[in-house]
């Protein structure tokens, strides 16, 4: 199990501790939150290599870290989740799941995609993003500063590069869907071997946006073989109606998740509604 964390609160050590119960658990802390995490179990293996800012390729940097820390030991099975996930499904059945089903279950689609603004999502590789943009909340004086150069990059260097050229995009076809992977190891390894013989591939995604999204979906598609993919991220999300996007989980929505085949729901908040948190830990005991 690996596990992308920014925060450290009694709601990321409950799911750690009983991921740990069944699973080695291999976990990122972004190297921005100077969290203080000492793991119960032997099982918890914790890293902090990057700062890693929403948006950002230290996001797809800080994920195959994980990949590859896990794949030292070798698993049937990666799955990348986040620490405002809460399980919807008992540990064994999600094992049980996986050694029935030996697909590859993320979400994709070809690009240009439709529901995505800026040409499909193409605007996330086309153009320069800085990291100053992708910094993500801060004091109130640097959250106007990253206004303003939102605000030039936008009105000045990206229609700059409209007009005398775009960052060149790769000979591939072009995929992407939701962050959340559940590959198999076979996945795993000839993906991690092919980029290690291909470095320039992650090269390519540096200073693009959100292509956290996009990033493996394409990598996968390309340049790995013999493997099966299901469009299915096997996570229950609620996109709309909000307010938060995504929507916060709350107890009014404890029956359609529960009614839901995925294996994992988010986003949670301990400081929005602990009581739905509570419940679903308490089915899966």
């Amino acid at each position: 199990m690996l596990v992308l964390l920014h925060k450290w609160t009694d709601q990321q050590k409950r799911l750690v501790e009983f991921l740990a119960r069944e699973y080695e658990v291999f976990i990122h802390a972004d190297k921005r939150s100077k969290l203080t995490i000492e793991p119960r179990s032997p099982r918890v293996h914790v890293y902090s290599e990057y700062r890693n800012y929403w948006g950002h390729h230290s996001l797809n940097k800080a994920t195959l870290f994980l990949f590859r820390q896990a794949a030292r030991t070798g698993f049937d099975r990666y799955l990348l989740i986040s620490g405002e996930d809460v399980p919807l499904k008992p540990l064994h059945e999600i094992t049980r799941f996986f050694a029935t089903n030996d697909q590859e279950f993320f979400e994709h689609h070809a690009m240009p995609r439709a529901q995505w603004s800026g040409n499909g999502g193409f605007d996330r590789l086309d153009f320069f993003y800085p990291k100053v943009l992708s910094r993500g909340p801060a004091n109130p004086l640097a959250n106007k500063l990253n206004i303003l150069l939102e605000r030039l990059n936008r009105r000045l260097l990206i229609p700059a590069m409209r007009k005398f050229g775009r960052r060149p995009r790769l000979p591939v076809d072009y995929w992407g869907g939701g962050q959340w992977l559940n590959l198999s190891g076979h996945c795993v390894t000839q993906m991690l071997a092919w980029l290690d013989a291909n470095p320039w591939f992650e090269r390519k995604f540096r200073w693009t946006r959100c292509s956290d999204e996009i990033f493996f979906h394409t990598l996968i598609f390309n340049f790995v073989s013999d493997v099966e993919v299901r469009n299915d991220h096997l996570r229950y999300i609620e996109w709309h109606p909000g307010p938060e996007i995504p929507q916060v989980m709350r107890e009014s929505d404890l029956d359609k998740m529960r009614q839901s085949p995925a294996l994992f729901a988010r986003k949670f908040d301990l400081d929005v509604d602990a009581a739905v948190i509570d419940a679903l830990y308490a089915g899966l005991n």
